[in-house]
């Protein structure tokens, strides 16, 4: 129930400038993602230090609302790959987790029509569809789909900050992005646990936005 009322408000503020918006831009959006997660202390003999960044994409559509010539509002919508690597290239455990994910950024614009650059930040809600685990050691490879129990978190909260540079090309702008993805809540609730583990990611994208003024 939190998780939708979270959603609608997160709708609302990003379409309630609509009427006032003076242009509006939508696009796709596909990049790559450096994923791995954050531990609160030492998890089975595993630290932060142990945990390595597994690569992964995200793809999906973006709409950006004009609200004057230096700030927007920006939500998309996302298939985005998040996980962890442990070990190294022949003795490894690697986890990945697809997750739908809805950011509101805000966007602060400076330069020219031409050439501009921007930052973004704001808040992202997420759901985990899908998994998979693999490993390698002593050259044996194996690999599962994760299956899901009652202590696994699917709903994920948590905000994204990020820079880029635009160039318009032709009736629109092409926008490069480089963000950085923080997990706020636990993946794993577990009774009388104190630990926390979370995701980061590290993403890279390219999208072109259509109409942009």
């Amino acid at each position: 129930m939190k998780i939708k009322i979270l959603l609608s408000l997160l709708f609302v503020v990003a379409f309630g400038y609509t009427s006032s918006a003076q242009s509006v831009s939508v696009g796709p959006r596909v990049g790559a993602t450096f994923a791995k997660i954050s531990v609160s202390d030492d998890e089975n003999g595993i630290s932060n230090d142990d945990i390595k960044y597994n690569p992964g994409i995200q793809f999906g559509a973006v709409a950006n609302f004009m609200i004057n010539d230096m700030l927007s509002i920006q939500p998309e919508l996302l298939y985005i790959q998040k996980g962890y690597k442990i070990g190294e290239d022949e003795a490894y455990l690697k986890g990945r987790a697809n997750y739908i994910e809805l950011p509101i950024l805000a966007k602060v614009a400076f330069g020219t029509e031409q050439l501009h650059g921007f930052a973004t930040g704001g808040p992202t809600a997420g759901y985990w569809a899908s998994g998979k685990a693999s490993m390698e050691f002593d050259g044996t490879k194996a690999s599962e789909e994760y299956e899901f129990d009652d202590e696994d978190n699917r709903f994920e909260l948590g905000a994204s900050f990020g820079v880029g540079i635009a160039y318009k090309v032709g009736p629109g702008e092409l926008n490069l992005d480089l963000r950085y993805g923080l997990g706020f809540t636990n993946l794993y609730d577990t009774e009388g646990d104190g630990s926390k583990t979370r995701n980061n990611v590290l993403g890279i994208s390219l999208a072109y936005l259509f109409g942009a003024k």
